[in-house]
């Protein structure tokens, strides 16, 4: 078919028309850009671990001269308001003086402790597990040698009167008075429970006798 030259014409036209119409299409695409990439938020940093802080032994509490405010030689109520929990007291034996203030229950914190009595006189304070820290900042489990080496020139060596392999260590007061710190170190080294008081009561080996 042979067009005429008035045809071709309005075909040229009629092609620009359509070029000029689908451009600004193609234009708003190139002038947005390229798709930006999605940073993803960074991970919340983990939180440091804390650190449990240092259990040290509390002097206020635990000394040479008593328990908290009750001094050696003072009386129950002393006790039991330093203590400031319930506390119960054993029965002396037959023709003894000396008996225990015992944590009531005995399954509450710290119950393996107990204050000793004699002639109605606060005296000692035996402790039989890791509950309570003794001067050194010793607990029951620590060993013999590091307790040694704390008290160098203020302990005494002795063979325990029931373990064949174990022995007592005696720490003198280091405030020039009569009180005494005992531990008892077990066949492995390590101390099985420590006690502070006067004489003649801290050299009782089985409690009140």
């Amino acid at each position: 078919m042979i067009l005429s030259p008035k045809t071709r014409i309005l075909m040229l036209s009629g092609s620009f028309v359509l070029l000029a119409a689908c451009k600004p299409a193609a234009d708003a695409r190139n002038e947005a850009g390229p798709p930006k990439a999605v940073t993803a938020p960074a991970p919340a940093a983990a939180p440091e671990a804390s650190s449990s802080p240092l259990v040290l032994n509390g002097p206020a509490i635990i000394h040479f001269g008593g328990f908290g405010v009750a001094k050696f030689g003072a009386n129950e109520e002393s006790v039991r308001m330093s203590w400031g929990r319930p506390l119960k007291a054993s029965k002396p034996s037959d023709g003894s003086t000396c008996y225990y203030l015992n944590p009531d229950p005995m399954q509450s914190v710290g119950s393996s402790i107990g204050f000793m009595f004699e002639d109605n006189k606060f005296v000692r304070y035996d402790v039989e597990d890791a509950s309570q820290l003794a001067p050194g900042n010793f607990k029951v489990g620590d060993t013999a040698a590091n307790i040694m080496r704390t008290f160098a020139g203020r302990i005494e060596q002795t063979p325990h009167k029931y373990i064949e392999k174990g022995f007592t260590l005696t720490v003198t007061s280091d405030d020039k008075s009569d009180a005494k710190l005992v531990f008892e170190i077990g066949e492995d080294g390590r101390v099985i429970n420590w006690r502070i008081g006067n004489p003649p009561q801290i050299f009782y080996v089985e409690g009140c006798s």
